[in-house]
C-alpha cells in the first residue's frame, strides 16, 4: 500500500528535497574508480593487475570462506547457521570446499536442464567451475569441478548442449559439451582464443534466437565493448565481430519482435567510459552486423531525473519480460553515496530514448548486484542481505515478497555475500552463489505476500520523491545526505 502524505509532511520533505538537491549537487559525475584502479591508460581504461573491480573496497571487503559441513534438507536436522528468510525455503547449502579444497571465493552462477530433465547448477569459483546435480533440490550432489584461470571473477552461461565460461583471469571462452552430463561426463571441447584483445572477460551473454555468443568487457582498451560470436557449430564458437563505442561490463541480448525494429537484434549495454567509472547507463545497439554496430538509444543515468540520485556505475540490468522496462543494477551507489538498496527502472517502449521512469529503494543499506526476472518477479542478488524476491506486476510501485538472508550478521554495503541468482529451471527451484558460502539451492513458497516489516517503497515523478524521502527520514530519522566528494 503506498504510505499517505499530510500536508505538514509535505511541506517537510520539500524542505528535505531541497537539501537532498544540494547534498546530490557535486555527484553530477560518475564515482571515481578505487586507488587500485588504472582509469584511463592511453585514453582508454584497462582493469589492473590487483583489482578487476569499479571499487577498490572489493578486494579490501574480501573475507575467508566458510568451512563447515554441507547441509541439505534430505539429511534432517539443521544447517549451522541460521538463515533469516520469509518466503523462502533451503533445500541445500554445498560450500565452496565441496567443489574444490582450495577455492576461497564464489563468483557468478548459472543452470541447465539437460533433455532428460534433470537439472544442474554451474558456479563459478576463484580455481574454475563447480557443477552440482540438484534434480532433488533437498539433496543437491556435486558432479564435478572444472579447472579455470585463476580469477575472482567467472561467468558462465550455458546453449543447447553447451556451456560456456570466461573470466578476468583469461582463458578465452572454455567450451564443454554436456550432453553427456546425466552419466557425470562433462566433455572438455578446448577454450577458443580467436578474436581481438586479451583472453580475458568479464562476462559472457547468448542470445538463443539468433545462435550468438557475446564476451562482455575484458580485452584491454580498446576491445573493451562486445566481441561476437557464432554459434552456429556450438562446438567451436567462430568469431565474427566486435563493438568498442563503450566499456561494457554486462549485457543482454535479444531479437526485437516490434516495429520499428522488429527483426533486429539489439544488445543492452551495461556501459561506462572506462572499466573504472564515466557517465553509468545504458547502452542500446543494434548488433545485427557484428562488423557494423551501431547505436540505437542510450542513457546516461549520472543525470539522474528529479526523483532519483545519480548512478555511479553501470553494472547490470534485464528486461521485463514484456519488455517494456529494463530494471539497473548500480552496485557502487550504495556505498559511495550512503543510499539504501536501490533498484531504477528505466521504460525502453522507444529504444531510442530510453527514460528513467521509476525507482525501488528497499530498507536495507546493502549493495545491489545481479538481478534476473521471471513472469512478473524479480530475483535479485544483493550482497549482504542474500537473495530478495520482488513483485513487480506492476513496475511503478514494487514491493518485496521474500527473502532469504545469506549474510545475517549485517545488510551492510560492502562486497561479501550473494554474488548472483538463476531462476530459470522449469521446477522453479532457485539456485544462488554467495562469495564466501558457496551453493544455495531454494523453493520459493506458493503463497509469498509482502513482507510487512520491511517497508519498501517505489517511486517516480516529484510526489514519487516527496513520499520517498519523507519515508527516508521517518526510518532513519533524518536524511540520508550523500557525501559531497
Amino acid at each position: 500500500m503506498r504510505p499517505t502524505t499530510r500536508p505538514s509532511e509535505i511541506a517537510a520533505a520539500l524542505g528535505l528535497f531541497a537539501a537532498a538537491l544540494l547534498a546530490q549537487a557535486p555527484l553530477a559525475s560518475a564515482c571515481p574508480p578505487g586507488p587500485d584502479l588504472d582509469p584511463d591508460p592511453n585514453g582508454g581504461g584497462l582493469w589492473s593487475a590487483q583489482s578487476a573491480h569499479p571499487d577498490a573496497k572489493f578486494e579490501a571487503d574480501n573475507q575467508d570462506p566458510y568451512v563447515g559441513d554441507p547441509w541439505r534438507e534430505s539429511d534432517g536436522g539443521s544447517p549451522s547457521i541460521a538463515f533469516q528468510s520469509s518466503g523462502v525455503t533451503l533445500r541445500s547449502w554445498l560450500p565452496l570446499d565441496e567443489f574444490d579444497p582450495t577455492a576461497t571465493d564464489g563468483t557468478d552462477c548459472w543452470g541447465y536442464t539437460s533433455p532428460s530433465g534433470r537439472e544442474y547448477a554451474f558456479i563459478g569459483v576463484d580455481t574454475g567451475t563447480g557443477v552440482a546435480e540438484i534434480t532433488n533440490p533437498g539433496n543437491a550432489q556435486i558432479l564435478t569441478h572444472l579447472p579455470g584461470a585463476q580469477s575472482d571473477w567467472r561467468d558462465i552461461k550455458t546453449y543447447q548442449d553447451y556451456a560456456y565460461i570466461v573470466s578476468e583471469g583469461g582463458g578465452g571462452i572454455q567450451v564443454y559439451d554436456l550432453s553427456a552430463i546425466d552419466s557425470g561426463v562433462l566433455t572438455d571441447m578446448g577454450a577458443v582464443l580467436t578474436g581481438p584483445g586479451t583472453a580475458a572477460s568479464h562476462n559472457v551473454a547468448i542470445n538463443a534466437e539468433s545462435g550468438r555468443l557475446y564476451r562482455a568487457g575484458g580485452g584491454s582498451y580498446p576491445i573493451q565493448g562486445l566481441r561476437i560470436y557464432d554459434l552456429a557449430n556450438p562446438a567451436a564458437p567462430a568469431y565474427l565481430g566486435s563493438w568498442s563505442g563503450r566499456y561494457c561490463h554486462d549485457v543482454q541480448v535479444t531479437t526485437w519482435t516490434e516495429a520499428p525494429y522488429a527483426g533486429v537484434e539489439v544488445a543492452f549495454c551495461y556501459a561506462n567510459n572506462t572499466p573504472g567509472s564515466g557517465a553509468p547507463g545504458i547502452e542500446i545497439v543494434d548488433v545485427s552486423d557484428p562488423t557494423n554496430v551501431t547505436t540505437i538509444g542510450s542513457i546516461d543515468l549520472s543525470q539522474a531525473p528529479i526523483f532519483s540520485h545519480p548512478a555511479s556505475y553501470g553494472h547490470q540490468g534485464w528486461l521485463s519480460p514484456d519488455r517494456r522496462y529494463v530494471y539497473f543494477n548500480d552496485e557502487v551507489d550504495e556505498g559511495s553515496q550512503h543510499f539504501a538498496t536501490t533498484t531504477r527502472v528505466v521504460d525502453v517502449q522507444d529504444l531510442s530514448n530510453p527514460t528513467q521512469v521509476a525507482i525501488f529503494q528497499n530498507v536495507t543499506d546493502a549493495r545491489d548486484h545481479n538481478l534476473y526476472t521471471r513472469d512478473d518477479r524479480i530475483y535479485q542478488a544483493n550482497y549482504r542481505s542474500g537473495f530478495r524476491l520482488l513483485d513487480a506486476s506492476d513496475p511503478l510501485a514494487m514491493s518485496e515478497i521474500a527473502y532469504f538472508d545469506t549474510y545475517p550478521e549485517d545488510d551492510a554495503a560492502r562486497y561479501n555475500g550473494l554474488w548472483s541468482v538463476y531462476p530459470y529451471f522449469p521446477s522453479r527451484t532457485v539456485i544462488g552463489c554467495d562469495i564466501e558460502k558457496g551453493l544455495f539451492v531454494w523453493t520459493v513458497d506458493a503463497d509469498v505476500t509482502p513482507v510487512p516489516s520491511l517497508m519498501p517503497n517505489a517511486t517516480h515523478g516529484l510526489i514519487g520523491l516527496l513520499l520517498l524521502t519523507t519515508a527516508v527520514a521517518t526510518r532513519h530519522g533524518r536524511f540520508r545526505r550523500s557525501p559531497s566528494a
